[in-house]
């Protein structure tokens, strides 16, 4: 597995992470535990940083490691190049 295909992998689960902390908040809240929501919004503030991050360096990561996917102004062509996907 490549660099990038690890931090896709990890963008992914972390991405997955954010939603079901999001899922958890609106549970708790309509239990009326706000205590608990204000907890788990602690824990998901700085792992939707972390997955944004994590995003941008898979983002990166490949760029690097297949450049010819790429056009110059760094916008995804995919592996057939311009104007042919």
């Amino acid at each position: 597995m490549s660099r990038a295909e690890s931090m896709a992998a990890a963008a992914v689960y972390l991405s997955e992470a954010v939603a079901a902390l999001a899922g958890a908040v609106v549970t708790l809240a309509r239990l009326d535990l706000y205590d608990a929501v204000d907890v788990v919004r602690s824990v998901q503030r700085p792992v939707e940083g972390l997955s944004q991050d994590i995003s941008l360096a898979a983002t990166a990561a490949h760029r690097a490691e297949r450049p010819e996917f790429y056009d110059e102004s760094g916008r995804f062509v995919g592996p057939y190049g311009k104007g042919k996907n």
